[in-house]
């Protein structure tokens, strides 16, 4: 069996091109590791990925960040690979020795850690911040740092303290579905346990920072910095890849962190270079992330300028000493030559005028070493100072340069978040704003105005740019649909020559999805190509580097409201797959977001909607099956939230719509249960909105139904009062909204209804009265451009069907006239419906019908 570039089968070996696979070495909570050979006889590393227990679209965005270029140092190369098939897999160097017993044993530094701490710790340690740093530098984070993972000595195997980090993106990861306990959630900060997901907002590379900070504090103490007596236990030893049957509490795990102090080491650094080491490692290992370094650049660079202030402080010692010496020198030649002068004055008096000059000549030999020895040591001091105030000044600027991005970074974000709070109320975690209209407005002129100020800064046009974004979010919010069409065009435009990270694209696309929504509510003429532009728009995002199911959500939310049009424009089939795509996907994640209350909600509204388009097209069955499926969604809702009025509303119109379909199956009975469970929580919902004009159209429409069972079981009295106190409530309502369709076509069914029990007793004339003005409005609805309300085939069907009837009341009546004209006009709508869909047998029944009575009337 072939599984995009992986051949599979369940007795096999798996196989992949030009590889031959010799045995499986280790399996682990994210796939299987097999020894290969490839085409030239090299052996390989192949690790085919357990598709639930990791993210493709991460692990290969990822991937293909470190490979663009040559492969940075310390880094494992991947050297072939499929994230796309299924299952995935990577083709990587093999890194592992054989022991004496032939077995192969990873150079893993897990393999190694009884030989820590030791001589080769700290060569260790800065190894790893190395190769961290250079993974930081092409904007990926590891986010799975753990001993197993930190490979030694290089592919060749040469020197041990040098390392190569891999299975980075693995793990904690968000997109995960499926995740086993590993010694990495040992290594992980409190804010990765919690949250995952903030590795898609680059929060990854102070993950990292802490995990080396608990890896190189291991490495140098042989102890975990905080928590060792728990951890201690359930870290795999020396040589053991894993342990076992573990389970985690990743969120009890952070909460214990949080609750221990700052890690002490075990005893006094042995140098000023290795203290100042120390305190970098400190930094790492802070709680809270804003005071970690922001990257491990950042830490590289501090170790660096720790080792260029100890060689400048060892070079100037060096000179200090190297002075002494040649003053000891000169004491002793001073000395030397004092002796020689003593002998010369007692064996040779005849030389003392010379000796007098020799003495002379070395005073000022001494005064000129002197002054030399003075020149070079101020000299020296000088430079010596020169240079550590120039080092120390770079390591400050740096530091204070990453974190003023960082501050502007958190900056934007909170700005963002307090924007989005402002924008509308009812935002989950923080408490709702009051004064929307009036807020949208101070936040409209705070934008325009920074936009007059700025107008000639070109240092800002990216925050400029974000303005303009801003100002389309405000024309959103207050529904301006030609203002927010025209700010997100301009919005578009400004950040045209501008970078955009895969967020602000998530956004853009979100606010084109909100732009074709808005437009679709007005029925704009451009809603259609409004939708593509969305598509268009988050077909740009990439989607490893954002909210995954957020993003899906939003494309669901997009294929119903598209699909919506498409069927109103009498596309159903087209618009029952989208449907069913949206209904999927919002099925595989209803379950996994905090949200699903949301999600559920949409699941409902989908399938709703898909039981009118199938009732449309004649599959009443399947409408039904539905509609079951609907009700199942909104009841478990009102489980979650008991106090939710808008929920029994839904649920009350979603058993209504059953019954109704339950009436046109011949269920009378399942249609009568329906509708008692419809009027018992629309009573339940009126007694506390009274005036709610929806649920009280609803509730007339119900009593008309039960009326109409009433009416076939011969109970005429209690039907004929249904049907008034319906009429009776349906028309106070088309007097105060005229143009509300749904209320118009309501309040003519039932008038149709009555209408026919009246010309059952005998009353004609009052029959063709209330058929008549029944069908009077139903033809203003389909003249009018409603933009909610009954579909225009919906209408002209039930049209048909009251003409008909009509028809057949004029018959009776002795109308010959007035009744062959009516059964034309009914001919002539089931000829329009059944040219729209040539294999209806109901349109077509209800032409021959309408055909048949035309023939008895000549």
């Amino acid at each position: 069996m072939r599984l995009g570039g992986l051949e599979t089968s369940v007795m096999e070996m798996p196989r992949v091109k030009d590889l031959t696979i010799l045995e499986l070495i280790d399996h682990g909570g994210c796939g299987r590791v097999y020894r290969a050979l490839d085409g030239a006889g090299a052996l390989r590393a192949l690790k085919v990925f357990d598709d639930e227990a990791v993210s493709r679209s991460l692990l290969g965005a990822m991937t293909r960040r470190l490979q663009s270029g040559a492969w940075p140092a310390g880094v494992l190369p991947v050297l072939s690979a499929d994230f796309e098939g299924v299952p995935a897999f990577r083709v990587s160097p093999w890194v592992a020795d054989q022991s004496a017993d032939g077995a192969w044993v990873p150079r893993t530094l897990q393999h190694r850690l009884a030989d820590h701490p030791g001589e080769d710790s700290w060569k260790i340690v800065k190894s790893l911040a190395r190769a961290l740093s250079e993974m930081h530098r092409r904007r990926v984070s590891h986010g799975n740092l753990k001993p197993g993972n930190v490979l030694l000595g290089g592919e060749s195997g040469g020197d041990e303290t040098e390392v190569l980090l891999t299975d980075w993106a693995l793990g904690n990861m968000p997109g995960v579905r499926q995740f086993q306990f590993t010694d990495a959630l040992l290594y992980q900060p409190p804010e990765q346990l919690r949250s995952p997901r903030g590795y898609l907002e680059e929060e990854g590379y102070r993950w990292d920072v802490y995990a080396f900070g608990v890896l190189a504090f291991r490495i140098l103490t042989g102890v975990f910095p905080r928590c060792h007596a728990t951890f201690g236990r359930v870290a795999p030893p020396p040589g053991v890849t894993r342990c076992e049957g573990m389970r985690a509490d990743m969120r009890k795990i952070a909460e214990n962190l949080e609750a221990c102090a700052a890690p002490l080491w075990p005893d006094e650094a042995g140098n000023p270079l290795e203290e100042g080491y120390r305190k970098w490692i400190d930094g790492c290992l802070s709680i809270d992330p804003m005071l970690r370094p922001a990257t491990m650049v950042e830490l590289v660079s501090g170790f660096e300028a720790v080792e260029s202030e100890a060689a400048a402080e060892s070079g100037r010692q060096s000179l200090i000493a190297q002075q002494r010496r040649a003053d000891r020198r000169l004491w002793v030649s001073w000395f030397g030559f004092g002796a020689a002068a003593a002998v010369v004055l007692v064996f040779a008096g005849l030389w003392r005028f010379t000796g007098t000059q020799l003495a002379a000549e070395r005073t000022k030999r001494k005064e000129e070493a002197r002054a030399f020895r003075d020149v070079a040591e101020k000299d020296l001091l000088a430079r010596t100072s020169a240079e550590s105030r120039a080092a120390s000044a770079e390591q400050k600027l740096a530091y204070e340069r990453e974190l003023g991005l960082a501050r502007l970074e958190a900056s934007r974000l909170i700005g963002d978040r307090l924007f989005a709070w402002a924008m509308e109320k009812g935002h989950r975690r923080i408490p709702p704003l009051d004064g929307r209209e009036l807020r949208l407005k101070r936040l409209e002129r705070y934008f325009e105005d920074f936009l007059t100020r700025t107008a000639n800064i070109d240092s800002l046009a990216d925050e400029r740019a974000r303005a303009r974004l801003q100002l389309s979010e405000i024309s959103l919010a207050a529904g301006d649909e030609p203002a927010a069409t025209r700010r997100l065009g301009e919005a578009l435009q400004a950040w045209a020559g501008l970078p955009m990270d895969a967020d602000l694209k998530f956004r853009i696309a979100t606010n084109s999805l909100l732009l074709a929504l808005l437009r679709q509510t007005r029925a704009d003429s451009g809603t259609e190509s409004a939708f593509h532009s969305a598509r268009k728009a988050f077909g740009e995002v990439p989607r490893a580097d954002v909210d995954e199911e957020r993003m899906d959500q939003l494309l669901a939310i997009l294929d119903f409201h598209e699909a919506k049009l498409l069927a109103a424009r009498g596309q159903d089939t087209k618009a029952l797959e989208q449907l069913m795509r949206a209904t999927q996907t919002l099925n595989r994640i209803s379950d996994q977001r905090p949200d699903a209350v949301v999600l559920r909600s949409e699941l409902a509204a989908c399938y709703l909607s898909s039981a009118t388009i199938l009732e449309g097209i004649g599959s009443l069955g399947d409408a039904r099956e539905v509609r079951s499926l609907a009700a199942a969604e909104l009841a478990r809702l009102l489980k979650e939230k008991p106090g939710d009025p808008q929920l029994r509303l839904e649920l009350a119109g979603c058993y209504g719509a059953m019954a109704e379909a339950a009436v046109l199956s011949g269920d009378v009975t399942g249609a009568e249960s329906l509708t008692s469970e419809s009027l018992k929580l629309l009573d339940a919902f009126l007694l506390e909105q009274p005036e709610h004009g929806e649920a009280l159209a609803r509730k007339a429409a119900q009593l008309g139904l039960r009326a109409g069972i009433q009416r076939d079981r011969g109970m005429t009295g209690e039907a004929m009062a249904g049907f008034d106190e319906g009429i009776r409530m349906l028309a106070a309502l088309h007097a105060s909204a005229p143009d509300n369709a749904m209320v118009s076509y309501r309040l003519a069914l039932l008038w149709w209804q009555k209408g026919r029990m009246l010309g059952m007793g005998g009353r004609r004339a009052d029959e063709i009265t209330l058929l008549g003005k029944a069908r009077d409005l139903l033809g203003r609805l389909e003249s009018a451009t409603a933009v909610s309300g009954p579909r225009p085939e919906q209408l002209q069907r039930s049209g048909a069907y009251l003409l008909g009837d009509l028809g057949h009341a004029f018959q009776l009546a002795d109308r010959k006239e007035d009744a062959a004209r009516t059964f034309s006009d009914a001919a002539a709508l089931w000829e329009g419906l059944l040219g729209s869909r040539p294999q209806s047998e109901e349109y077509s029944e209800g032409l021959t019908w309408c055909r048949q009575r035309m023939d008895d009337l000549k």
